[in-house]
């Protein structure tokens, strides 16, 4: 029964492939098409067409492979390093010491979690009047209204001088 239904599996996503691989060749000849359609191109423009869409396509596809692996190269250096620490910390630490931080670790975690969440429910209000008063936006707002200030200080001593008469000794 098993090994029927590791074969069913098997066929399935062999299939499901080739139904991929059906469309991306059908993709680039269905945008051939359409763009040939809107240029006005004649055959041979076509198939130069279709051979460099098909040409950026793959490369394409390389790039993200590659961009893959670099990233699952990088969640395994980051999991070995974070071995590296937990093994450096036991080294440290005695078992209750090890076992508190652990605990700790997981109460900060689910404090910032809780503490994004509440964020974004903030964040998230209809009416954005209610979060306008945040520690955040104050320190943002301080430092605008400065600048406004110095401004309109700046555009009054401007004003003034303006309407000064002069008083260069003139007749």
């Amino acid at each position: 029964m098993r090994s029927i239904i590791k074969i069913l599996m098997v066929s399935l996503i062999g299939i499901s492939a080739n139904q991929m691989l059906a469309q991306n060749t059908n993709k680039t000849l269905l945008q051939t098409e359409q763009m040939a359609a809107k240029l006005g191109l004649n055959e041979q423009q076509k198939l130069a067409l279709d051979k460099e869409l098909k040409a950026a396509q793959t490369e394409r596809k390389a790039s993200m492979e590659k961009m893959r692996a670099l990233r699952e190269e990088m969640k395994r250096d980051a999991f070995v390093e974070r071995q590296a620490k937990e093994e450096r910390l036991k080294e440290i630490l005695t078992e209750e010491q090890y076992t508190k931080l652990k605990e700790a670790s997981k109460n900060g975690q689910r404090s910032r979690i809780q503490d994004q969440r509440n964020e974004g429910e903030i964040r998230g209000r209809a009416n954005r009047n209610e979060s306008r008063f945040s520690p955040q936006n104050n320190r943002r707002n301080i430092g605008r209204r400065m600048i406004i200030k110095k401004r309109v200080a700046e555009m009054k001593e401007r004003a003034k001088e303006k309407n000064e008469p002069k008083k260069d000794g003139g007749n």
